[in-house]
């Protein structure tokens, strides 16, 4: 089921991305190595894609920022490569490493090809000249020149030469026609104008096309409080304020520009000015900006919001920074919220069909205008090709990388990675999803195991024709009938006879009304029946009924119902022998047995005409007997809702238990599984009053142990009569609450205001109409997906 996480293996034709790319690496070094960092660039630069390289720094004790850590976790890598500053310390290189071994990545340099192989393929009168720019050492614009431009050495390395085999005096200038320049004045003016030439930088994207992140508004951004809402949101019009020498700050955007591409302008760098006695010199920091911010937005590609960054400059200093930035609108923003980890930035994108047969399928891994790319490149070895298939999202997990010596396949950044096998076809294996949702929880440490309700619910939804098709069941009266039928036929006689006996009690009570109240109410929850035989029956009359007296509707519904199996059509059968009276399923009236004594029943139908009930199916049955069926259509809204932002969910799940060890931790009712990896558990109960402090503890301490950001909890009821749970969501984004005026939506469409999203404690929260008007439009949806159905609606009238 689509969006349902299963152990279902994909099967048939799909569409996929194919992204030829180099290896990936992420430079480790020392936060307070600026030696090394000029290496590194100069490094990248000679390599094929080395700019889409990811440079980590490292402080001396060897520990990580979380920023960074997360990005090492989720980003497409394949190599960790120790950068070894001039003061060697064995225990920092070997902290490195076992950061590595951490996120199970092999340490090293990898497969690295030169851009000079790229380049020497191609005709060198489609080169042009590429200009590096020096700046004088100790220069405050040298680290943003560096970042922004590159650097290359006065010759390539001879490692690089020797991977090659070219000869051992090659100089870039017998490949590339080179200019080496250094500026009579650095500053930002020249800064716009060399980033228009051919740089180092685009040297080394040579044949690469980018893949920035996702930019774009949607409804459901930051709902969830998931991580880089902002980053997306915002888009890539950066401003990274450098302190001189800082190589946090150069990593941060050099980051930023591998994240959105390297193909714009922006986001760009610029040094932070000071005046004689060292303050921050704001008059001449706007200046630069807005010299940026002038140019028009077809060269810098930035979009209307400006985002001010740093790693060194405290939030108060940028704020102070952008107030006086006229004409549009400025934000101060920690790093964490404008870098976020991102597949590998630079490859050779195609699309291909590919057909599935027990989640195998093979694929060509080069294109013919690869091939003439690659000609002069070992591909088996030094070339990866990550395959996407489209909308199903691959999370990064680091029990899913498959190591450098492993047998088994590697997943990231997206997608199923494999070697450019020198046959040009290989065999892409694409897990099942309920296989990633145990990677994510191997993670923390933690097992998983489909609860028993989410079992009916997830049958349930299959019966149904899939997650999506439980909106067919989003009615309270449909609900209430099918709670009421699901009841043991001599559930009625216990109520009444429990009835008696708690006005008897009741009247002892101080206040008798209020206590019958009470135990009515509960009574009322009660629903129990062994089997389908033991369960009661309803009619086309009390279906109408149900559905606000509409027969049109309660036949449509039926015919859905019954096409799908989740009713069954029942008749009275009568013993002309003893006069038993028996409900059997139609399908079973021929020669039927007296289940009283034993005979044929010969003539069981009464002279009458028949008279069709319906029976509840054995999955629709348990789903309500243990208020699954909530489990599901609570799943559905959210699927429905979170599904609108593309690449965002991987899919959900309506019952999951969670152990740690031997030791069950706690059972989340729906979890879902998003695409950075991120689990985020559902509460669901029947009645709103049963969402007590105790059963979302119960939540959150799952929550806790998967360091998810938020919790969900869902309620069968309205707002109005769950007052007590909505006071949960505080609009914090640490819990949210789903009552029915949001999950009996027919199609949720959340809007870019937010509206259409539960948000309890504002008072401008706006659910997405009434409830009667939901069941309106359920009555109206209904008929005429039967009328599509069953073939009398014809869609070219939908253009009339």
């Amino acid at each position: 089921m689509r969006n349902v996480l299963s152990r279902t293996a994909t099967e048939g034709t799909v569409l996929a991305r194919r992204h030829v790319r180099p290896f990936r690496r992420a430079y480790l070094i020392r936060d307070d190595d600026y030696a090394g960092l000029l290496r590194v660039i100069e490094r990248a630069c000679q390599v094929w894609g080395g700019v889409g390289d990811l440079i980590v720094p490292v402080a001396a004790g060897g520990s990580v920022s979380d920023l960074y850590r997360t990005l090492l976790l989720r980003s497409e890598l394949d190599y960790l490569t120790v950068v070894v500053p001039d003061t060697k310390s064995q225990a920092w290189q070997q902290r490195c490493r076992e950061l590595g071994e951490a996120m199970r990545l092999p340490t090293g340099r990898g497969e690295e090809i030169p851009v000079l192989m790229i380049a020497g393929a191609r005709d060198a009168e489609s080169l042009r000249t590429v200009t590096v720019t020096g700046t004088p050492a100790g220069d405050p614009w040298e680290l943003v020149y560096s970042v922004m431009l590159g650097r290359l050495p006065q010759r390539p390395d001879e490692d690089l030469l020797a991977y090659s085999r070219a000869r051992d005096d090659l100089q870039f200038s017998d490949v590339l026609a080179l200019e080496r320049q250094t500026p009579d004045s650095l500053g930002v003016d020249d800064l716009l104008a060399r980033c228009r030439q051919v740089t180092p930088v685009g040297l080394s994207r040579m044949s690469l096309t980018p893949r920035p992140v996702w930019v774009g508004t949607n409804g459901v951004d930051g709902w969830l409080q998931e991580a880089g809402a902002a980053a997306r949101d915002l888009g890539r019009n950066v401003y990274v304020l450098c302190e001189h020498r800082s190589v946090a700050d150069a990593a941060l955007l050099w980051n930023l520009r591998a994240m959105h591409g390297w193909s714009h302008i922006v986001p760009i760098g610029l040094p932070v000015p000071r005046t004689p006695a060292g303050e921050l010199d704001i008059a001449e920091a706007q200046a630069r900006i807005e010299a940026v911010a002038r140019q028009p937005f077809w060269v810098t590609g930035a979009a209307p919001m400006m985002v001010l960054t740093s790693t060194t400059l405290p939030n108060e200093d940028l704020e102070v920074v952008g107030r006086a930035l006229p004409h549009r609108p400025v934000y101060a923003l920690s790093p964490s919220d404008v870098l976020v980890p991102t597949p590998a930035p630079l490859a050779r994108s195609s699309s291909m069909p590919l057909t599935f047969a027990a989640g195998r399928a093979l694929a060509q891994t080069l294109t013919e205008d690869d091939r003439e790319v690659l000609a002069l490149v070992n591909t088996d070895q030094s070339v990866r090709v990550t395959v996407e298939v489209d909308r199903q999202p691959l999370p990064s997990l680091v029990p899913l990388r498959g190591g450098h010596w492993s047998m088994y396949p590697e997943y990231g950044g997206g997608g199923a990675i494999v070697s450019a096998s020198a046959t040009g076809v290989t065999e892409v294996q694409w897990p099942q999803t309920w296989t990633l949702l145990e990677a994510a929880a191997r993670e923390h440490g933690l097992t998983i195991r489909e609860s028993v309700p989410g079992q009916h619910a997830v049958a349930l939804a299959e019966l149904a024709g899939g997650a999506h098709e439980v909106r067919w069941l989003a009615h309270r009266g449909l609900l209430s009938l099918l709670y009421s039928t699901a009841a043991s036929t001599s559930m009625s006689w216990f109520k009444a006879r429990a009835n008696r006996l708690a006005r008897e009690v009741a009247a002892a009570q101080e206040d008798p009304d209020a206590a019958m109240a009470q135990f009515s109410e509960l009574l009322a929850d009660v629903n129990v029946s062994h089997d389908a035989e033991t369960s009661g029956t309803f009619d086309l009359s009390s279906l109408s009924t149900a559905l606000s007296r509409k027969r049109s509707v309660a036949e449509a519904w039926l015919r859905w119902a019954l096409q799908r199996r989740l009713v069954l059509r029942v008749v009275q059968l009568i013993c002309d022998h003893c006069g038993f009276k028996v409900l059997r399923p139609v399908e079973q009236t021929g020669n039927a047995g007296c289940p009283r004594c034993g005979r044929t029943m010969v003539d069981p139908f009464a002279l009458t005409s028949l008279t069709f009930r319906y029976r509840l199916a054995e999955p629709l049955r348990r789903s309500i007997d243990d208020d699954s069926v909530y489990h599901a259509l609570i799943m559905r809204w959210l699927i429905a809702a979170l599904a609108n932002r593309p690449g965002y969910l991987v899919g959900a799940h309506p019952g999951v238990e969670f152990y740690r060890g031997k030791q069950q931790i706690g059972e989340a009712d729906i979890v879902l599984l998003m695409a950075d990896g991120t689990i985020i558990p559902a509460e669901v109960k029947r009645h709103g009053r049963q969402l007590t402090e105790g059963e979302v503890g119960k939540v959150r301490s799952i929550a806790d142990a998967l360091q998810s950001p938020t919790v969900l909890l869902g309620a069968g009821d309205s707002s109005e009569d769950c007052p007590q749970a909505l006071t949960h969501d505080r609009d914090d984004g640490t819990a949210r609450v789903i009552t029915s005026d949001y999950w009996l939506t027919p199609i949720p469409r959340p809007a870019i205001d937010r509206s259409g999203l539960p948000r309890w404690s504002r008072h401008d929260n706006r659910p997405p109409g009434t409830l009667d008007g939901h069941e309106e439009a359920f009555c109206r949806f209904i008929e005429d997906a039967s009328a599509r159905a069953f073939g009398t609606h014809d869609p070219v009238r939908d253009l009339f």
